[in-house]
């Protein structure tokens, strides 16, 4: 035992003295050479936020309730005028109705009878009870023609009940960071059907980002038979389709229209400039059908006019 105690007093007396363990000793080490590069530094996700051209420039008055024109690609407010009070949207509601039917992956050609209780107040009788049309005729009719009965008919083709199909509204609106929205149900006919002049311009960004809605609001028009053979008509509700927005050194991306007593005139569209640089505007409770285009037009010259995007970083 003496010799034992004896040898380990001599090995601790040799051994080269080790310094105390500190915290970093503990953490895991990284070679100098490794560089993680963090998602926002990637330059294909980088983006320039716009500058304006002369800061003492003034914005544009509006008469409308609400109205905002923000950048596509930052949600970066360029002009906004009580854009964060929740009011009724009408219409508008029809793209989170799309936005949810595109979801759950609609059969185009499936044709669906219409029944009694598809028929809503508003509308002119495109689409009677015992008629059956394509799902594609009923998305083609709720966003061009803006019809209530074809809304109705589209919600139900998702197999869903009507309070689910609500819940999905209200769960896709969340998603798309709608704070300020709340929906009751998918027409726009009811005057509970609320959000911002923000909440707004996200949903038709959101939207207009779905390739089967852009090219619909694009259509000018749309031609559509009846079960009895009858060839039937209807012209889109969006008027800046033929303004000068539509013309280089513009693109117009499309919009959406929306009507109420209680909402007043409802407009949101967006459109791009000859840079690519994109804008969204949005007028909520215009006086009347023809301000809320006028707004909307003068809206987006004004934010191309008065801003100017930095160079973007190459992908």
């Amino acid at each position: 035992m003496f010799a034992l105690i004896a040898a380990l007093t001599l090995y601790m007396a040799l051994a080269p003295v080790q310094p105390a363990l500190s915290v970093g000793d503990y953490r895991p080490h990284f070679s100098r050479q490794v560089h993680l590069t963090l998602a926002a530094d990637r330059p294909d996700t980088i983006r320039q936020v716009p500058i304006k051209k002369d800061a003492n420039r003034l914005g544009i008055e509006t008469s409308a309730k609400a109205a905002i024109i923000i950048d596509w690609q930052t949600a970066q407010p360029l002009l906004e005028e009580n854009a964060d009070t929740p009011q009724p949207i009408a219409s508008l509601t029809k793209l989170v109705t799309a936005l949810v039917v595109l979801e759950r992956g609609p059969e185009w050609g499936k044709m669906l009878t219409m029944l009694p209780a598809d028929q809503q107040i508003g509308d002119i009788p495109l689409l009677l009870p015992g008629e059956a049309f394509t799902i594609e005729d009923l998305f083609n009719l709720s966003l061009i023609a803006s019809s209530n009965d074809a809304a109705a008919a589209l919600a139900r083709s998702t197999g869903l009940p009507a309070d689910k199909f609500v819940e999905e509204m209200n769960a896709m609106a969340a998603a798309i960071g709608m704070d300020g929205a709340s929906f009751v149900e998918p027409t726009g006919l009811d005057p509970l059907n609320l959000a911002t002049a923000r909440d707004v311009a996200l949903l038709v960004r959101k939207a207009l980002s779905a390739p089967d809605i852009k090219k619909t609001v694009a259509k000018r028009s749309y031609d559509f038979t009846a079960p009895n053979g009858d060839r039937r008509h209807v012209d889109s509700t969006d008027q800046l389709l033929d303004s000068f927005l539509s013309r280089a050194p513009y693109v117009f991306l499309g919009g959406k229209t929306g009507y109420l007593d209680e909402a007043g005139y409802c407009f949101g569209a967006a459109a791009e400039n000859a840079g690519g640089d994109k804008v969204v505007a949005v007028v909520l409770g215009a006086e009347n059908k023809d301000d809320r285009f006028r707004e909307v037009k003068r809206l987006i010259y004004w934010a191309f006019d008065a801003y100017e995007w930095p160079a973007r970083v190459p992908n």
